[in-house]
């Protein structure tokens, strides 16, 4: 007798579409898992607008972890019970960047919660390679968080932050408290945030990170170069994805600095660069996406990151358009869907 489960569909419309669908038993080389946490990425944002390409009907959500259920005759790697994390692309090995070491940057890649079935709802199957365990200490909850995680380490690597450095965030959501606290782990001396929602500064502030002012009444130029003697930062990073903050990054560079365009913008959308501006400092302007090399890696940092309170609002499957809007409006840092529960679905 096939199983249903409630899941969250988009199907090409603005809004998603909550349905009974059937339960993908495991093939051979697959993995059922019963999804504990998926949170919504601004990607996932843009495919409702239409911004982003993803493959109507399906289930959306990239980013989550949950317990193993079933697994198919040929997997070995996990087993039913086992708590899990998703690094959820498929990379087709022949294309150019696969063959030259950068499948992230795969031309035919597929990924679960975009092209597949992914975690807005109650269950999901997906390959056994993208199956990790979950290092000891590390709650499911947060391990939800390891595919933005594996990102937010691949553009801090990009960047090479070192000892000493200052470090100017533009965006204070949950990505931005990540980028700060990996260029932390890597010695950075000074992170400034700029972030126009005030209680996201005072969530930022309870972090740690007491430079966080409001772009709308402080010159960021001004306070950038206050605090590093008129030279301006080592390192600049855009988290916010809006062309404000995008054109504004290269203005806080130092010489020699480097600037990271990390926030998600949706395709199509501009910013004017000085090019005399790149010449004149040998600024370095960086883009970084997702990469399959650093799940694993972060996955054994997280439980020393203190990551509780970067997920501030639960829902449930059947409250995903809510969620949703949450999200859109910047309410709290990163908001979840809890497909099988419990969920709090205020916001």
């Amino acid at each position: 007798m096939t199983r249903l489960m409630n899941a969250a569909v988009f199907d090409g419309t603005e809004t998603l579409d909550l349905r009974q669908i059937p339960v993908q038993e495991p093939g051979p080389d697959e993995v059922l898992l019963r999804i504990d946490t998926a949170t919504i990425c601004g990607t996932d944002l843009h495919i409702l607008e239409k911004k982003f390409e993803a493959k109507p009907p399906v289930v959306l959500g990239h980013e989550f972890s949950g317990h193993v259920e079933a697994v198919g005759d040929r997997v070995t790697t996990c087993r039913p019970g086992d708590a899990v994390s998703v690094e959820p692309h498929i990379y087709c090995g022949c294309c150019k960047p696969c063959r030259i070491g950068k499948p992230h940057l795969c031309i035919d890649r597929l990924a679960w919660g975009i092209n597949l079935n992914g975690g807005f709802a109650q269950y999901a199957t997906v390959r056994h390679d993208v199956v990790y365990q979950l290092p000891e200490g590390l709650p499911l909850e947060q391990a939800a968080l390891a595919e933005l995680l594996g990102c937010v380490m691949n553009g801090i690597e990009r960047l090479n932050v070192g000892i000493g450095d200052t470090v100017v965030i533009l965006g204070g959501g949950a990505a931005g408290i990540l980028l700060a606290k990996l260029a932390e782990k890597c010695g950075a001396a000074q992170i400034i945030f700029s972030e126009p929602n005030a209680a996201r500064r005072e969530a930022i502030q309870g972090f740690g990170y007491e430079l966080a002012f409001d772009p709308a009444t402080t010159d960021l130029l001004d306070e950038v170069h206050s605090r590093t003697g008129g030279l301006g930062a080592d390192v600049v990073i855009d988290a916010a994805g809006v062309p404000a903050t995008a054109a504004q990054a290269p203005l806080l560079a130092c010489y020699a600095g480097r600037v990271l365009f990390f926030g998600v913008m949706a395709p199509g959308r501009m910013i004017e660069i000085e090019p005399n501006l790149v010449f004149a400092r040998e600024l370095a302007i960086l883009g970084s996406i997702r990469n399959p090399f650093t799940h694993h890696r972060i996955l054994q940092l997280m439980p020393k990151l203190g990551l509780e309170g970067i997920i501030t609002h639960h829902f449930g499957v059947e409250n995903t358009q809510e969620a949703f809007d949450a999200a859109r409006r910047g309410v709290g840092l990163k908001v979840a869907i809890r497909p099988n529960g419990p969920a709090d679905a205020t916001a």
